[in-house]
């Protein structure tokens, strides 16, 4: 069998990779993630100057890109670390220069703790943060790493949790038996602060009881941390770090007094694509709610979808060429924006802002459309994305375009 060099094989690669392309000239096959870059660096910039003025610190979630060109770009900006959500997707980081990680996510499993303690070792630059909730992840965590001898003690965060929500210490009297825990083990464990995520707030009784449940659990958040401040192993203020892309307003209004007794650390991920769907429609409510309109940070799609029309079966419905192994589908379907003839630029695009994705098999998209629009088997149909995290694993790599839509770059992921 003929061997042809890996990124030949993979989607979205034009036949001839050497060759400069421009989307709208169909020169790439459909479907296609296209990611803008002049949208990009408007968000990466957006948000490092919020966090700035604010005097938070930015830990941007790498899980939601997986794209090493972009941690740096957003290192580049100021971040301070790339957030992760496992031990394999610390090792990508490191890999790539990334010198503090935060794994937002308890450390457990043999080969997990040996993966981190070998990237650890052999790079003294290298800062790795990760999270604890019990006695039991301590104690776990402590004795592999005493048989895997990192050379210097990893740095921990506690988190706290709310019942019902996912991982975390629930009380204060738990929160004080890890920290004592904590203590035992300093020779591979250095207790540096606590840490929380309010994306599993929202809750069935309505948007009211939405809020004030991740009011709330801010306010426990800050609280459990000054009621064990004392307990700290060095000089240095404790880390206090949230996560959510959908609560900044809620974050700022809690956290932005208290930034001279802690570092506040900002974990978001998806702020730096947004979406046309459930972040646009999150943060368009966090914008309304918040106290101080001036400066707050506003996010634009970086994202969007092309796929072609294969099939008119019946009037008013069109078949397109990309299904649940292109797009997300987990925080709602694709959002058509306009459709554009075959070989036209964009001035021949026709709204599709009244059209909608009602299904995705595996390959396919069913697009119920107005009858004032007029469809043929071969258009292009551009649709934004909602959930940029099940986006960005679905494509190995990813044209970066600029406003014309030449393709001035490839982005890879590596899931």
């Amino acid at each position: 069998m003929k061997k042809q060099p890996h990124n030949y094989l993979t989607k979205g690669l034009p036949a001839q990779t050497e060759q400069k392309c421009n989307v709208l000239c169909d020169a790439l096959p459909f479907p296609l993630l296209v990611l803008k870059d002049s949208v990009l660096e408007k968000n990466i910039q957006t948000m490092a100057q919020w966090c700035k003025a604010n005097g938070f610190i930015l830990a941007p979630h790498g899980k939601t890109t997986m794209c090493p060109q972009i941690f740096e770009r957003q290192l580049r900006a100021g971040a301070w670390a790339i957030t992760v959500a496992t031990a394999s997707q610390a090792k990508v980081a490191s890999h790539f220069g990334v010198n503090r990680i935060l794994m937002a996510n308890q450390l457990v499993g043999k080969a997990n703790i040996a993966l981190v303690v070998n990237e650890i070792n052999p790079n003294p630059d290298l800062e790795f943060y990760c999270i604890v909730d019990s006695i039991e992840g301590i104690n776990h965590l402590a004795k592999h790493l005493q048989t895997f001898k990192p050379n210097r003690p990893l740095k921990i965060l506690v988190e706290w949790g709310k019942r019902d929500w996912r991982t975390g210490v629930h009380t204060t009297e738990q929160a004080r038996e890890v920290m004592r825990s904590l203590l035992e083990h300093q020779e591979v464990l250095a207790f540096s602060g606590f840490e929380g995520f309010e994306g599993m707030a929202g809750v069935s009784e309505g948007k009211e009881a939405e809020i004030r449940s991740v009011q709330d659990f801010l306010t426990s958040l800050i609280d459990i941390a000054d009621s064990l401040d004392e307990v700290k192993q060095n000089k240095d203020p404790l880390i206090l770090s949230i996560g959510s892309s959908v609560y900044l307003d809620l974050i700022q209004e809690s956290f932005h007094s208290i930034t001279d007794r802690f570092k506040i650390v900002i974990r978001s991920g998806c702020y730096i694509t947004h979406d046309h769907g459930y972040y646009a429609e999150k943060m368009s409510e966090a914008q309304d709610r918040a106290v101080t309109k001036n400066g707050f940070p506003s996010f634009q799609p970086a994202l969007e979808l092309w796929a072609v029309v294969q099939s008119l079966p019946q009037e008013g419905k069109a078949i397109l060429t990309f299904g649940k192994r292109d797009c997300p589908y987990d925080l709602g379907l694709p959002k058509p924006l306009y459709a554009l003839p075959e070989g036209e630029s964009l001035e021949s695009k026709r709204s599709l802002a009244e059209g909608r994705i009602t299904d995705t098999n595996d390959q396919h998209a069913f697009l119920a459309y107005p009858e004032s629009v007029s469809l043929q088997v071969g258009d292009r149909v551009v649709c934004g994305i909602s959930h940029p995290c099940t986006a960005f694993d679905k494509w190995r790599m990813i044209p970066l375009v600029d406003d014309s839509y030449n393709v001035i770059d490839w982005y890879q992921t590596y899931f």
